[in-house]
């Protein structure tokens, strides 16, 4: 009997060809796109992953497949877990990303229940990560009796691994992962690379081959602060210097975040940037690009993929934001009442409360919290 498969499809080539290479292994394939917003009441792109567009797009790639396609409406779960949080994380001044509490409360919680109710075994994306000790394709590579070449123990857990693309490695995103969840989840792009996934999809005929890359946050058309303006009012401040010497005025410090430039206004000798974001006085405090640098951060609710933090600092490497070069090095970790703090062996630039920190040993994500 074939194992059942939901693919969460946002209408673009990566969720695509996740579905065509499940259904060439053989796995009974479902797609779903999942109906974040009202488009006519929301500024979404329509380039956007949740767009109707991408609803449309995906609906082709299942009629060319010869899957069932179904759209699921989590409108209030969306704005409820997602957008409402955004907006309160800025007006506490801090810069939330909103992808990642999607993929933790809404993608990979509401939807993976319904692939359950589905009578599904498995829910797939096209997230380029890795799940340890084998992964789903190709078949040639796997062993065991676990379709999905899967096995855990409680000696052997799951781990969330990156994906051989390192351009693409979405981990950071997924750092939330639980046992449970990593169980029934499948990537079957974790080792391939973003070329080799369009030639895939070009093979099998796909609409979506061509597509472009979905960009920014699906329900902001813009820029963040002129979303944020439609919503939120807030009063014109003071911007200050290092010393607390006002050196010009803003228009709102809910709208601003850490090294941000754009908005400062001019008359300044040199590049300055946002260090500094006080909600309570509405003000900001500005800086020249050494003053972003800090060698230690503190953050908060925190998420382990094993169930538990990892005490030794040896290999252990940080990200503090998704697009970072390269991990930064912790020489220490420590634990106090709900919060944490990590060391870093070298100073990292633009330490960002409401983003996530995300920390690896190798190739292994294990875990994060939210920067405080």
């Amino acid at each position: 009997m074939k194992k059942k498969v939901l693919v969460a499809m946002s209408g673009g080539v990566d969720s695509s060809v996740a579905a065509y290479l499940l259904k060439k292994e053989g796995y009974e394939v479902i797609g779903a796109t999942m109906k974040l917003f009202c488009y006519g009441e929301k500024g979404a792109s329509p380039k956007s992953c949740c767009s109707l567009e991408a609803i449309n797009d995906a609906k082709a790639v299942c009629e060319k497949l010869g899957i069932a396609h179904y759209v699921m409406n989590y409108e209030k779960e969306f704005e409820r877990e997602v957008i409402s949080n955004f907006t309160r994380e800025y007006l506490r001044g801090r810069t939330p990303n909103p992808c990642i509490r999607c993929n933790q409360l809404i993608k990979f919680d509401y939807l993976l229940k319904k692939s359950q109710e589905l009578g599904c075994e498995y829910l797939a994306t096209g997230h380029y990560a890795q799940i340890s000790p084998l992964t789903v394709i190709p078949a040639r590579q796997r062993s065991g009796k676990h379709p999905a070449g899967i096995q855990s123990t409680n000696n052997n857990p799951y781990k969330l691994l990156r994906g051989i693309d390192d351009t693409k490695d979405q981990t950071y995103f997924l750092y939330r992962l639980r046992q449970e969840q990593l169980a029934r989840l499948l990537f079957p792009l974790g080792e391939l690379k973003k070329n080799e996934v369009r030639e895939l999809a070009k093979e099998a005929g796909l609409k979506t081959a061509e597509k472009r890359e979905s960009q920014g946050i699906c329900f902001v058309d813009g820029e963040v602060s002129d979303y944020l303006k439609g919503i939120v009012k807030a009063k014109k401040g003071n911007i200050l210097d290092t010393k607390g010497k006002r050196v010009g005025e803003h228009e709102g410090a809910v709208f601003y975040t850490i090294g941000q430039r754009k908005g400062l206004g001019g008359g300044f000798t040199e590049p300055l940037y946002v260090l500094d974001i006080n909600i309570k006085k509405n003000t900001i405090t500005i800086g020249e690009d050494n003053d972003l640098y800090k060698n230690e951060v503190e953050f908060e609710d925190t998420s382990w993929v094993s169930g538990e933090y990892p005490e030794s600092t040896r290999g252990l490497k940080a990200v503090i934001r998704y697009g970072s070069m390269q991990p930064a090095k912790i020489v220490k970790l420590e634990k106090a009442d709900k919060k944490y703090k990590a060391v870093f062996k070298e100073k990292v630039r633009a330490v960002t409360p409401g983003q996530a920190i995300v920390f690896y040993r190798g190739d292994e994500c294990l875990g994060g919290g939210i920067i405080c």
